[in-house]
């Protein structure tokens, strides 16, 4: 059996887990806006 990774390692990018998870917040944000300026601009 594969052993479980330690839920205390910091994970493989930026660091830190809330690192991690206000890039994937900022990507989500960036994305609602640009896809929110391709609705307006095809429009």
């Amino acid at each position: 059996m594969s052993e479980r990774p330690d839920p205390e390692t910091p994970p493989p990018i930026l660091g830190t887990w809330r690192n991690l998870y206000g890039a994937v917040i900022g990507l989500l944000a960036v994305l609602v806006v640009l896809f929110y300026a391709v609705t307006r601009w095809a429009s």
